[in-house]
């Protein structure tokens, strides 16, 4: 869509070229990208992981590394170009055009409590307001976003806060200084159907009462169905297809956009369709199961926390963050956990991965039983249980190359020798789609996809007994997801492997796991086989995420 009127016209991004400088000579990121945003509008930009979606965001905020060259084109904001980083940071970025980052973990500062930094952002935009005004203003943005008890939650810290719940106060300081653009970078990947659902509706309501305009950055494609006006598709750098969103959904052009929306997993929440794939054979979760032991069992595990300082804890004022949680985990099956954010999915998985400890219960693996009060990694865990984390960004270290970081997991787990180390990492990385030359980079180098996927890797490289798998596909397009659900469930079946996978994303679940969890305030909500969970479950949460789920892509 061309804007004719200057006063429509918000963003103009007009032939764009970007190359990256890197020791191994010149690389083309961004090519010939043209594109316009209008006053109240919301733009999705998807493609697959490296299609240069963020590289686009960030070059629009002035936002890119030295060693990224712009080689021809224009940004205009607001009818005058954007040319000198200057320009940005005086002007613009945070005030006229703020961001809403992936990474909401490197977005926050640890040593800030949440409240503190979302009145400091409106401070800084407007040195007129007063302490008293900026913490009302903030406690109010936080509420928006579904932060529970913001003003208790005020005064917490980061790491206090579920992953979901980080990504919302992300969301609440982008929007402090009442920008023109929001530019959102996967805002929603760390969110359940029903608080994402809550904030697309957020997002439509305050481009409709404000006239913000967004740039909406994701592989979701249930999120571009839910709220974007036009779609911009991206791949390898290039723009292959644009059009309003109802346009490029329902009568697709570029034969890529095309194979993005076959990928899309469905949800089956009617008892003939889960039949109909049952016949398929498309779903492990519809297969008859053969009786399996149970390799591992978590009993009565609780887990309590003070909201304030610790010299002030006391029963009394105790929350719970897990509340009398059993699971059961056969051997040689996948078993997903649903549920909201905060609702407790990734704490179990990190107390029975020997990360956290429990205030009671108990988690037996095969035949033996382990202490989960003590504080560091249980005796008997090492080797027998990876996990796969939410935020691949903090989990990868920075000073490793990823041919280090994977390699150092083959010889944790499984113990090769060097020559055998190589070759199997190589095969790693060109069954999960990796570029091989990859391995010299390190993981500031890789999209975030990208590093998702480097996770899975060290983790089905350690060749363990149990992996636990918290969000694995959440950063990953759908095209990459569908081959890493294959990738997964020919490892479990292949090496024999159990695995929890903690997921918001329920047709994903389905389409993965023989039976599910569901998780509701650190309690189990409800259980049982997947297709018979999504499809026939009576219960009002189970049906209400569910419920949550885009039309578009249910069935």
């Amino acid at each position: 869509m061309t804007y004719e009127n200057e006063k429509t016209r918000l963003l103009r991004v007009k032939n764009l070229g970007l190359r990256h400088l890197s020791a191994s000579g010149p690389v083309t990121i961004l090519q010939d990208v043209s594109f316009e945003l209008g006053r109240g509008e919301i733009l999705g930009i998807i493609g697959e992981s490296g299609a240069g979606k963020s590289t686009l965001g960030n070059a629009v905020l002035g936002l890119l590394a030295p060693e990224f060259q712009r080689v021809a084109g224009t940004i205009e904001f607001d009818g005058r170009p954007i040319g000198a980083m200057e320009e940005a940071e005086g002007a613009i970025r945070g005030r006229r055009i703020s961001a809403i980052f992936q990474d909401h973990t490197a977005s926050l500062d640890p040593l800030m409590s949440v409240g503190a930094q979302v009145e400091e952002t409106i401070l800084a935009v407007d040195s007129s307001v007063s302490r008293r005004e900026a913490r009302a203003r903030a406690v109010e943005l936080l509420t928006r976003v579904g932060i529970p008890e913001p003003e208790l939650r005020y005064g917490n810290y980061p790491h206090q806060f579920s992953g979901g719940q980080r990504q919302r106060v992300v969301i609440a300081i982008a929007l402090a200084g009442s920008p023109d653009i929001i530019i959102a970078d996967e805002p929603t990947s760390a969110l359940d159907a029903t608080v994402q659902k809550q904030i697309l509706k957020f997002f439509r309501a305050l481009v409709d009462e404000t006239g913000v305009s967004i740039i909406l950055v994701t592989h979701d494609m249930g999120v571009v169905s839910e709220i974007t006006d036009r779609v911009l598709v991206m791949r390898k750098g290039q723009v292959v297809e644009q059009d309003r969103t109802a346009t490029v959904l329902d009568r697709p052009r570029n034969d890529y956009t095309r194979g993005l929306l076959a990928a899309v997993p469905r949800l089956r929440t009617s008892t003939t369709a889960a039949e109909e794939d049952a016949k398929g054979d498309r779903s492990i979760a519809t297969q008859e199961e053969p009786d399996r032991t149970i390799l591992l069992t978590a009993a009565g595990v609780s887990k309590s926390f003070s909201p304030g300082l610790s010299r002030c804890f006391s029963r009394a004022n105790a929350k719970f963050t897990l509340q009398d949680v059993s699971i059961e985990l056969p051997r040689g099956a996948i078993v997903g956990i649903v549920g909201e954010s905060g609702s407790g999915k990734t704490t179990i998985g990190r107390i029975v991965a020997g990360l956290d400890t429990a205030s009671a219960g108990r988690v037996t693996i095969g035949a033996t039983e382990f202490d989960i009060s003590k504080s560091s990694r249980r005796n008997g865990l090492l080797g027998r249980v990876q996990m796969i984390f939410q935020d691949p960004a903090v989990s990868l270290n920075p000073r490793m190359t990823i041919g280090e970081t994977l390699r150092e997991s083959i010889r944790f787990g499984a113990g090769m020798q060097p020559n055998d180390e190589l070759g199997e990492t190589a095969a790693m990385m060109d069954r999960l789609g990796l570029p091989r030359n990859l391995l010299s980079r390190y993981p500031h180098q890789l999209s975030g996809g990208q590093k998702q996927r480097v996770c899975i890797a060290r983790a089905l490289l350690a060749r363990p007994e149990i992996i636990i798998a918290d969000e694995p596909t959440s950063a990953l397009d759908v095209s990459v997801q569908a081959d890493i659900i294959r990738l997964l469930k020919e490892s479990i079946e292949e090496r024999e492997m159990t695995m929890i996978f903690i997921s918001h994303d329920l047709a994903v679940v389905q389409q993965l796991c023989s039976s599910v969890y569901i998780f509701r305030d650190g309690r189990v909500e409800d259980f049982g086989p997947s297709d018979f969970i999504f499809s026939q479950s009576q219960n009002r949460y189970t049906r209400a995420l569910v419920e949550a789920r885009p039309s578009r892509f249910t069935c």
